[in-house]
Parts: structure tokens; sequence; C-alpha cells
């Protein structure tokens, strides 16, 4: 399952956890609120723009 599947189900189950106890690290969740700007394939939508 994808990250943003996990989440939504975890929050559509209401079993949250505290930010202490999160398994997801704080890189992973800014980069994944940047819109995931270092994937692969916006890696390659960036290098086919230059």
């Amino acid at each position: 399952m994808s990250l943003y599947r996990n989440i939504n189900k975890k929050k559509r189950a209401g079993t949250s956890r505290s930010k202490k106890k999160s398994t997801i690290s704080a890189k992973a969740y800014k980069n994944m609120k940047a819109g995931f700007p270092n994937s692969k394939k916006n890696k390659a939508k960036r290098k086919k723009k230059r």
C-alpha cells in the first residue's frame, strides 16, 4: 500500500499515534508535503524541462 493510502486508512479508522511514536521520519513527511520533489519521476520531469 502507498504512503497516502496508509495515512488515510489510519485516519478513517481513528487509530493515530503521537508524533513521538510515529513510524514516518520527519524528512519523509516533509518530502511528501512538498509533493515528492526528489522522486525519480519528478527528477525526470525537471531534467526534461531544461
